[in-house]
């Protein structure tokens, strides 16, 4: 029997880390949840996406076998709205055939806001209103001797997200003040 052995792991969600005995983890960053949808949808005109409207939505989903958590979360994610989301396809390949099967069945799917550097141009994302939980995203390393590699990489990671918040966070106050007509420069 072989044992797998890993220096690095980077997983959505928390439950990940009772899964993987003898790590420290952290989390990485936060995501907020997003719907995505081909453009040509009819919600895709909204600028933000009532959840009420999810209530007689047609989804597409993670299946079960790659993904066991993805179908339980967004419907405890959605309870608390009296949202039961109604699933026409859960895909277990991964995202590419999830896009090909938004666009096959003019579907949506809840996805996090991380998949609109990759998604194609014929599919859009958009926010919800009121803004559902954010999901998080967990970096682990090996409590006991971590390869030194491994170590710099995260630190790295660590350092590079928390970077771009500040800089995310500079141009919001930068985009308020210039609306209010306040000069952020001396």
């Amino acid at each position: 029997m072989s044992v797998i052995v890993f220096d690095l792991v980077i997983s959505p969600g928390i439950s990940v880390t009772k899964g993987i005995p003898g790590f420290q983890w952290t989390e990485l960053c936060r995501l907020q949840p997003v719907l995505v949808m081909p453009e040509t949808h009819p919600l895709a005109k909204l600028k933000r996406i009532p959840l009420m409207r999810l209530r007689e939505l047609l989804l597409i989903g993670l299946a079960k076998g790659n993904y066991p958590e993805y179908v339980p979360h967004m419907r405890a994610m959605l309870a608390p709205f009296r949202v039961s989301p109604r699933f026409v396809s859960l895909v277990n390949d991964g995202v590419s055939t999830l896009f090909t099967e938004l666009e096959a069945h003019h579907a949506a799917a809840i996805l996090t806001e991380g998949i609109i550097s990759i998604m194609p141009r014929t599919l859009v994302a958009r926010p919800f209103s009121p803004m559902l939980p954010s999901a998080s995203v967990m970096i682990g390393l090996p409590a006991l001797r971590p390869n030194p590699h491994a170590e710099t990489l995260a630190r790295m990671l660590l350092e590079e997200v928390r970077r771009r918040a500040r800089r995310n966070a500079a141009v919001k106050l930068e985009s308020v003040a210039h609306k209010k007509g306040i000069s952020l420069r001396t």
